[in-house]
């Protein structure tokens, strides 16, 4: 079967970026998508894609169907363990090599790292020497970012920790987190497929941002940063939090590329 002939018979199955993707990490990894292609796919390949379409048909995300997800120009492998890292992810990292770089930050942490992508994205992109660690609750997920590190050859360390309480006071110039933000209501659709406890944060969403924002300031040396990941509807909420703690100058609030907010960038307040 020609590749064009496929492409006519699925395209209203798929996502235009979804079917890029499995186009890309089929056997035939150099085929074009162009509907003009005369290339052949192989009986390997068409048994891989019927596969593929009878998950993505349930709802499996296409990431978890085939292991993989690209992020920071990077490719991840990823399974239920771990969320699967979205793009908007790539605005924080963005943020923290800013901040790295501009301040000579060593120190780092990428709090609740699930597949290790923020961490392993800094190693590799800071033009700079950093000690960079990577920290998780869930042992799978710590499991998981270790086949990352390996997969891209980077010294980060990872640490089994619920939150902050695996590190000493005083520890880092810089933690980054992308923490559970989800609200438990808003856990449907393809978002069941993913580690609930990589989601929840509660009733308003905020339930693990509110223990970092009171925690994360104690193990921030003097001048340290925090940057912390949000739902695009919780900035005017995280806002009072970080009013009413206390412990922050608020440098900067961070949009995605929908124009929504997506983060916050703060440096900790002066004792």
């Amino acid at each position: 079967m020609k590749l064009k002939a496929w492409l006519k018979d699925n395209k209203d199955l798929f996502r235009d970026n979804d079917l890029r993707f499995i186009i890309k990490n089929i056997n035939a990894k150099e085929i074009s998508l162009s509907s003009e292609s005369d290339a052949v796919l192989s009986k390997e390949d068409l048994l891989h894609l019927d596969k593929i379409k009878q998950m993505y048909i349930k709802g499996v995300p296409l990431s978890y169907i085939l292991g993989k997800e690209e992020f920071f120009g990077l490719e991840f492998t990823v399974d239920s363990r771990v969320l699967i890292p979205r793009p908007d992810t790539e605005l924080i990292v963005e943020k923290a090599l800013e901040l790295i770089n501009k301040n000579n930050l060593y120190y780092i942490l990428d709090l609740c790292t699930g597949s290790g992508n923020i961490a392993i994205s800094i190693k590799k992109s800071v033009d700079r020497k950093s000690l960079v660690f990577a920290s998780d609750i869930d042992s799978g997920a710590i499991s998981l970012a270790g086949v990352n590190r390996e997969l891209h050859k980077t010294d980060i360390k990872l640490i089994r920790s619920d939150l902050l309480d695996g590190f000493k006071p005083k520890s880092f110039d810089l933690i980054v987190s992308n923490p559970p933000y989800v609200e438990s209501d808003n856990i449907n659709g393809t978002l069941n497929f993913e580690p609930k406890a990589a989601l929840d944060g509660g009733c308003d969403g905020l339930l693990f941002i509110k223990k970092i924002l009171m925690q994360a300031h104690k193990y921030l040396k003097n001048e340290g940063y925090l940057i912390l990941e949000i739902g695009y509807n919780y900035r005017d909420s995280s806002e009072r939090v970080i009013s009413q703690l206390g412990h922050y100058q608020i440098k900067e609030w961070i949009k995605d590329y929908s124009d929504s907010w997506r983060g916050v960038i703060l440096k900790k307040a002066s004792s």
